[in-house]
């Protein structure tokens, strides 16, 4: 990580980023990875110490893979006996009276579970952990510089560049840097969004949250029951319990504060106490916090040269483990586009499609984090309305607990097991080129369905390399284009060369098949890629299909190929970096 000094007077990048959460960073590792110059700013002094977003979504942990972020964090977070699911408690000395689990058996099953979708599963991973190993990937790069304790106090975006003041926070110097792109990473109330964009779409906000940190004996009640999320129904101690954290051993407990300031200690620990039901317990408080959450929806992601991703485009409730998750992919998607665009391989405008794609994802990702918490504030509510014995003798009637189990059931598709949002995004641009009639599966947050349309996230199948071990072809993916193919291996190596030879695109070819460098390992692979052999896909950088090519019997193929990247990278043909 790099401090500011008075040389950096004159300080000019490719591409500068403002925040360094998950996204900002993963935003700098990939444009490192591709060449860029680029520069981070962030105010905090380091990655964040919070206990909070902890959920990896199976989409994010195969970018992790890919990245070598996946193995940093091969013995982080809690197992799925530690975190399964959510619980629902009157106090917690009575035990659970509703419960929402992911899996019934243990983390090899959970596993199993999830490997024939992908070669990755959803965690449960403590953000202090997955924000360092980001960075830790970042930092690795030269032309990469992280500059934290420093933030932006400055921004002028003009037709050829952007211009930063950025102040380093002990010294108070203030360093002038010009990039040709800005990232906005800088979260739900982003410093970049309140000085450039241009309209916001708002929802709901939920203040005044408490969240404390403590240490306390619970193992064999909260931590035997192994939920990740316990909630508290009992009005007087309304709130949620979180599983003990597997490093510091630390529990948290988060509650609504009306006031402004924050609670004094006995006021917490009556509370504590009340939640848990045990009113002797020894507690020790070690740490509080106020937090809100709003939500919200940029309208325009692209002002100019600057560009808004995770938070700073889209803010919501944390129900549902959806904020670092969708920030991750909005850079994934945007980063090999600007990649391409800064190296003159392509146009300005394949910037342009970074919203179209992304922003419909960001859409849902608002109204599911939304609905998820104020869908859950309903069943609560309902459940308890005539419970009168919950505030003399903390009990409920078999009516109320009914409604509960049957409501909060149906509610975990949304809040826990998401497998349709996780893995079933499906773009629409011209970075996308569908010349069949079909349509995408109608995309649902329960429900995936594997597909190979262009637009769809190119769909995970087990393959073995020469050496028979076993191999993703999603782990295959990045950091230039892919093409995938199972035959005519000289046919589509000419035609992939003379595109690198004419674009200067990055390009690889993937043989799959009897000759190639994998065999597949059952017949899911033809099921989904191979309804005829002698087509091909194109893979974009980022994992999603971009076009699938006919063979042909007269060089078809090849002409398809030319023009795809021709119609993706917005230039002419014979021409590089030249717009239509």
């Amino acid at each position: 990580m790099n401090a500011l000094s008075k040389k950096d007077a004159d300080y000019s990048v490719d591409v500068a980023i403002c925040g360094g959460g998950p996204s900002g960073l993963a935003c700098a590792y990939l444009l490192g990875r591709a060449g860029l110059s680029v520069a981070l700013f962030e105010k905090r002094a380091s990655t964040t110490t919070l206990p909070k977003g902890q959920y990896v979504h199976a989409s994010t942990g195969e970018l992790f893979r890919q990245w070598g972020v996946w193995n940093r964090l091969e013995k982080a977070g809690w197992s799925i006996a530690r975190s399964n699911g959510q619980g629902f408690y009157l106090n917690v000395a009575k035990g659970p009276v509703a419960e929402i689990r992911q899996s019934s058996g243990s983390d090899f099953n959970y596993m199993k579970k999830w490997e024939h979708l992908s070669p990755a599963y959803p965690r449960k991973v403590p953000a202090s952990e997955y924000e360092a190993a980001i960075c830790r990937q970042a930092d690795q790069w030269p032309n990469v510089g992280l500059h934290f304790a420093t933030r932006v106090i400055d921004v002028d975006s003009g037709d050829d560049a952007v211009r930063l003041k950025v102040q380093q926070i002990d010294s108070q110097a203030v360093t002038e840097v010009r990039s040709r792109y800005l990232v906005a990473c800088d979260g739900a109330h982003s410093f970049i969004r309140g000085r450039i964009a241009n309209g916001q779409d708002h929802g709901p906000t939920f203040g005044n949250q408490i969240l404390v940190e403590f240490r306390a004996d619970l193992e064999d009640t909260l931590g035997r029951d192994g939920f990740f999320h316990s909630f508290i129904l009992d009005p007087r101690y309304a709130g949620w319990f979180g599983s003990q954290h597997p490093e510091t051993g630390l529990w948290r407990y988060s509650f609504g504060h009306d006031e402004e300031t924050l609670p004094d200690e006995d006021v917490v620990l009556e509370r504590l106490r009340g939640a848990l039901g045990m009113p002797e317990l020894p507690i020790e408080i070690v740490q509080l916090y106020r937090f809100d959450y709003t939500t919200g929806l940029l309208r325009k992601w692209r002002e100019g040269n600057v560009l808004f991703a995770g938070d700073a485009a889209h803010w919501h409730s944390p129900w549902g483990g959806f904020g670092m998750n969708s920030g991750i992919q909005d850079v994934n998607n945007l980063a090999w586009k600007l990649g391409l665009v800064v190296k003159g391989i392509a146009a300005s405008a394949l910037l342009d499609t970074y919203e179209p794609e992304r922003k419909a994802k960001g859409l849902l990702t608002v109204k599911s984090a939304t609905y998820n918490s104020m869908n859950f504030r309903s069943i609560v509510t309902a459940a308890l309305i005539g419970e009168p014995d919950l505030f003399t003798k903390g009990t409920i009637s078999d009516v109320g607990l009914r409604f509960l189990r049957q409501h909060a059931q149906a509610h975990g598709d949304n809040s826990v097991l998401h497998t349709g949002y996780q893995l079933g995004t499906v773009y629409e641009s011209a970075a996308i080129i569908r010349d069949e009639c079909s349509a995408p599966p109608p995309p649902t947050l329960a429900d995936y369905v594997e597909t190979t349309l262009p637009g769809a996230r190119a769909p995970h199948v087990w393959l073995r390399n020469a050496e028979g071990r076993r191999v993703s072809i999603v782990d295959l993916w990045g950091p230039g284009f892919t093409l995938l193919i199972q035959e005519k291996a000289d046919v589509w190596a000419k035609a992939a060369q003379q595109v690198i030879d004419e674009l200067g695109v990055p390009l690889s070819v993937l043989f799959v098949g009897e000759s190639g460098a994998y065999v597949p390992e059952d017949d899911k692979f033809s099921h989904l890629y191979g309804a005829d052999p002698s087509d091909a896909f194109l893979i974009r950088p980022d994992g999603f299909i971009a076009r699938r090519l006919a063979a042909g019997r007269n060089g078809e193929g090849a002409a398809m190929l030319a023009d795809s990247f021709h119609r993706i990278l917005g230039v002419a043909h014979g021409a590089c970096a030249v717009p239509l």
